[in-house]
C-alpha cells in the first residue's frame, strides 16, 4: 500500500477526506493538530496542555523530520504529512527537548511573508505569559510586517535589532488582567 492510501485509511485520513472541501477546512485541520499534539504531551510527560500551547510548542521544537510550522502554513497542501505526523504521535515518545522549558526562540530567517506572521502569531497564541520570545527576521518585508501583526494580537515588543544580514526580534505576551 502506497503513502497516499495508507494516511487516507486512518480516521485522521478520513475526516480529512470528508471535511477538505468545506469553507474553514485549512482551520479545522489546525485545530485537528494542536488537539493531537495537546493528547501527545498529556499521554507522554502527563502534563495538560490548551491545544494551542501544546501547538505552540510543537511549532518551536519540532519532531525532526516533522517541520509542522511549514506544514501548517499552507495545511491544505500538506493533508498527507499531516495525518500522519497525528498517526506517529499517538504511539512515539515525546522528544527529550519538549519535555523541558518551553523553548524562547523562533528562527523565521527564509519564511516568506505572510506566513512568517502567521506561524509567529501562532507561536505566541499559545506562548506563557511573561516569557520573552526572540525572533530572528529576515530584512524586509517581514521585519516591517511581523512586529505589526503581533502588537495587533495584543504583545509588547521589547526591542527589534539588526545582527548582520537579519533581524532579532524579542517579543513578550502580556498576562492577563483578571
Amino acid at each position: 500500500m502506497d503513502r497516499v492510501e495508507s494516511w487516507q485509511n486512518t480516521s485522521i485520513g478520513r475526516w480529512i477526506l470528508a471535511n477538505q472541501s468545506a469553507e474553514n477546512f485549512a482551520e479545522a485541520l489546525k485545530t485537528l493538530v494542536s488537539y493531537a499534539c495537546a493528547e501527545w504531551f498529556r499521554r507522554c510527560s502527563g502534563v495538560s496542555l490548551t491545544p494551542i500551547e501544546a501547538l505552540s510548542r510543537v511549532v518551536l521544537c519540532p519532531p525532526q523530520g516533522s517541520p509542522l510550522g511549514n506544514w501548517l502554513d499552507a495545511p491544505s497542501e500538506h493533508c498527507a504529512e499531516i495525518a500522519d505526523f497525528c498517526k506517529k504521535i499517538k504511539v512515539l515518545p515525546l522528544p527529550g527537548a519538549m519535555q523541558v522549558q518551553v523553548p524562547s526562540f523562533l528562527d523565521l530567517r527564509g519564511v516568506e511573508c505572510p506566513r512568517n506572521a502567521a506561524r509567529s502569531r501562532l507561536v505566541m497564541a499559545g506562548y506563557p505569559a511573561d516569557k520573552p520570545l526572540e525572533i530572528w527576521l529576515d530584512d524586509g518585508s517581514p521585519i516591517e510586517n511581523v512586529p505589526g501583526a503581533l502588537v495587533a494580537d495584543g504583545h509588547k515588543v521589547l526591542f527589534r535589532e539588526k545582527k548582520g544580514t537579519f533581524w532579532v526580534l524579542k517579543v513578550v505576551k502580556p498576562a492577563q488582567k483578571e
